[in-house]
């Protein structure tokens, strides 16, 4: 007779497939991170790495789900697709690389098919992870054979199982956010999810020969039930697409107050996975009490759909208007801020939406009582994985741009509410008591705190929104205050704005005219445009516009026409829509100036845009002659960071040098300069500046030598030898990321110690130091350049006084300044607050 305990201990079965799910979390986490550096960073891109995922668990479920009750051996055929998941993970980066090649040839005939480019990176992404992916979804079916011995242990063991295995996610993404990659490096991180797969398998195998061998069971195919409005098939695709749709939106949301580091992201994912692995427990424990799953079903689905209702004016609440989260609070405290948030928030609907697929396994084992479980697991999870493909696409490319980022909830909160409205149930008036609490509570939610009438943006006092797009890379916005026009994406990353736009295309104006006679620009983060523009002021014979998110394409050129010089309408200039490291790393273009924007290091996957990798492919595609201008934000970096990307940088480009944007002492830009060879001598560089003015430009510190060179700090090769030890960036060893996420504070306060001020000036004065026998890039310089760079320093060093109070300190350095200077550029010049903060607006 059959029994629902096998002579395997159960507990020793879930304990492998908490390794499982925790190996098979780490290995997907990491090639997340593969597929970015090789295919982009950009939603698209993500997408299709996603599908390919998915795509392969479907068929390992479905598959598996048809042959497991054929097994004689269900828990040694687990331990053998164990062994599989690790060989095929194993093999995961040779195919990437292979198909990383075949992206290289035909990159440069795609990018204008974003559609094609598209299919290609899925078409690789696919081939890579697919049987990997394909074991991972069948180990369930596999192991569900081998630990239930009837439909009827669906509800408890069933759910348990998957509550252990998505537990084992939820420790395998900690493990990745917190710890692997920092200390252990990717390949490091891959690795220990090779070993707890095997781990898994050998497990397996060992507790394999306590199996008795089992009847083969013959499968009939599943019939579509027809008898009510909704089966337990459709209901685990409807909780796939619900489940992923909901947590893309909660994911969104939450981006909307948190920094977007790393830690802060992996502590979204684990409370995701833990509300989902509580979900499961909950449901095989509410199994215990006896009721039909049908009803726990109703209650289910039903509180789901009202707490994803409710979620958008929770949110607003709780966050106090979308206020930036964690504004007083340093690293750790900050992350247990975000955990809170995330808990507090995400967890009580994330939870609910978790109890579906459980019962719903509950459910068909119910009505499908003779059926082999291992059958039944295959097919819902294969329906389930599914529905949750098409939630992955539909929630950032559908129900965000098309009802928004709050209307989506609502979308979502309707399809769980029409599942609620959809079961069956053998007692009519029970039914009736569910659909009337889900239609009160619905009033209610949309009398007291409709979420459509919750503000999707937070406006200061003086500010007005102009455009709002909601899409799959974020929340994009233009925002107009006192006469000031700027892209604002996530509500708290500004991009831009019309307020500065002499400051801006100084950005553009210092790499062009360094490099005189340049032809052929790239600018990498392209934002309002402002910066590119500037490049329109040389004789050009194309610009490539490189911009990771559409609609920041899209405000620039809308927008900011007048401010951006028409840049995007511009016959020379074309937009790439993609990932600035996958652009420059794949196409076979070559360029005379490439120029970096400012990238926010401590963003999730920035830093590999500081890594050693992108310096390399960005050296490669330089024509003889060019140069590499990357503009980097000191008030975003500690003095450690900025040491980070001065070795990375000093290693793939020898020759280079440090330019400053401006003067200021609480928020100054600097950028390096790193040449490919040949350094265009100073008089070249002058006479360019002469050239400049006499088109018409304005600006006196890129239209006069003096202001010029007074934006030069000095030579970088001389400070080669004391970053020896400094650890390098590299897409394997992170290093920047996570440096930078740990020292950041997140809100208004920024890093404990952001590397400006005196500290900064300094530094400037031990980069002087180095070169005092002799300046290695312009040996040529005459006595008024050399002036004119000390005077520099002088004015920086007086604006880092100044904002720190020590204002006699700051007039003698003023002073300093002004005697090193031309009176043209300081004493007798107006005020020019965008260079100095010496000089507030007027």
């Amino acid at each position: 007779m059959a029994t629902d305990r096998p002579r395997t201990p159960f507990a020793a079965l879930a304990l492998l497939f908490l390794l499982s799910g925790a190996g098979a979390l780490v290995a997907e986490t990491v090639w997340l991170r593969w597929l970015r550096s090789l295919l982009g960073a950009t939603a698209p891109a993500a997408a299709a790495t996603l599908l390919a995922f998915f795509a392969g668990n479907a068929l390992g479920a479905l598959v598996a789900g048809r042959l497991a009750p054929r097994w004689r051996r269900p828990l040694r055929a687990y331990a053998t697709l164990e062994l599989l998941a690790f060989g095929s993970a194993a093999a995961v980066p040779l195919l990437l690389g292979l198909g990383s090649g075949r992206i290289d040839v035909a990159y440069d005939a795609l990018r204008g098919q974003p559609a094609a480019l598209a299919a290609a990176r899925f078409a690789v992404a696919l081939a890579a992870t697919l049987p990997a992916a394909a074991c991972f979804g069948a180990s369930f079916p596999a192991l569900g054979a081998a630990a239930l011995r009837s439909s009827a242990a669906l509800g408890r063991r069933g759910a348990c199982l998957y509550a252990t295995n998505t537990l084992g996610a939820a420790l395998g993404a900690a493990l990745g956010a917190f710890y692997l990659v920092e200390h252990a490096g990717v390949r490091g991180s891959h690795g220990v999810a090779l070993g707890l797969l095997a781990s898994a398998s050998l497990g397996a195998f060992a507790l394999s020969f306590r199996e008795t061998p089992r009847q083969p069971t013959l499968v009939e195919p599943i019939a579509i039930e027809r008898a009510s409005l909704l089966g337990p098939w459709s209901l685990a695709a409807v909780s796939g697409f619900g489940t992923l749709s909901a947590q893309v939106l909660l994911v969104q949301a939450l981006s909307q107050v948190l920094n977007q580091s790393v830690f802060a992201f992996g502590t979204v994912l684990v409370v995701t996975l833990l509300a989902l692995a509580a979900g499961a427990a909950g449901a095989a424990a509410w199994g215990l009490r006896g009721s039909t799953a049908v009803v726990r079903l109703g209650v289910a689905t039903v509180g789901t759909a009202l707490l994803l209702a409710a979620f958008p004016a929770s949110f607003w609440h709780r966050t106090e208007g979308l206020a930036f989260a964690g504004s007083g609070a340093a690293w750790p405290g900050y992350l247990l801020e975000c955990l809170g948030l995330a808990l507090l928030s995400a967890g009580p609907p994330l939870l609910l939406s978790g109890l579906v697929f459980p019962l719903t396994l509950a459910w068909a084992g119910e009505r499908r009582p003779g059926a082999p479980p291992s059958s039944l697991i295959g097919g819902l999870l294969a329906a389930n994985t599914v529905g949750a493909m098409t939630g992955a696409l539909a929630g950032p490319f559908v129900l965000l741009p098309t009802f928004g980022p709050w209307g989506a909830f609502v979308a979502v909160a309707l399809v769980y509410a029409l599942s609620a409205f959809g079961l069956p149930d053998p007692s009519p008036g029970r039914r009736m008591i569910r659909i009337g609490v889900l239609a009160g509570g619905w009033a209610l939610i949309f009398l007291t705190a409709s979420p459509l009438t919750v503000p999707v943006l937070r406006l200061e006092p003086g500010e007005r929104a102009r455009s709002m797009e909601a899409t799959a890379a974020g929340i994009v916005a233009v925002i107009e205050r006192d006469g000031e026009r700027l892209i604002r994406t996530d509500n708290h990353y500004s991009l831009g704005g019309t307020g500065e736009i002499a400051h801006q295309e100084r950005q553009a104006h210092v790499p062009m005219l360094l490099r005189p006679g340049a032809r052929s620009v790239v600018h990498a983060g392209s934002a309002s445009g402002i910066s590119a523009g500037a490049v329109l002021a040389y004789p050009i014979e194309h610009l490539r516009l490189v911009e990771i998110v559409p609609a920041v394409a899209r405000a620039g050129a809308r927008d900011f026409a007048q401010a951006n010089r028409g840049v995007h309408q511009d016959p020379r200039v074309e937009v790439v829509l993609d990932d600035a490291g996958n652009y420059l790393g794949h196409t076979a273009e070559r360029f005379d100036v490439v120029i970096a924007d400012l990238f926010v290091p401590w963003r999730a996957g920035t830093s590999s845009l500081y890594s050693s990798e992108h310096f390399a492919s960005v050296r490669a595609r330089l024509e003889p002659g060019g140069l590499f201008c990357q503009w980097l934000p000191l008030y975003q970096l500690g003095a450690e960071e900025l040491h980070v990307i001065l070795a990375t940088f000093l290693d793939v480009f020898p020759e280079a040098g440090l330019f400053r944007a401006d003067f200021y002492g609480r928020f100054p830009i600097v950028a390096l300069v790193g040449f490919r060879d040949a350094v265009a001598p100073a008089a070249a560089v002058e006479a360019a500046v002469a050239r400049l003015a006499q088109a018409g430009e304005t600006d006196r510190w890129v239209t006069d030598p003096a202001g010029f060179w007074s934006l030069y700090v000095g030579a970088l090769g001389p400070l080669a030898p004391s970053l020896e030890r400094t650890p390098r960036n590299t897409l394997d060893r992170p290093v920047l990321e996570h440096l930078s996420a740990r020292h950041h504070r997140g809100g208004s306060i920024g890093l404990a110690q952001p590397f400006v001020g005196v500290a900064w000036q300094r530094f400037t004065d031990s980069v002087r130091t180095a070169s005092a026998l002799g300046d290695p890039l312009y040996p040529d310089l005459d006595r008024a350049a050399k002036r004119a760079i000390a005077g520099g320093a002088a004015l920086q060093m007086a604006g880092a006084l100044w904002r720190e109070g020590r204002t006699d300190e700051a007039a003698r350095a003023v002073s300093v300044a002004a005697d090193l200077l031309p009176p043209r550029l300081l004493a007798d010049a107006p005020p020019d607050p965008t260079v100095a903060d010496l000089w507030p607006d007027p």
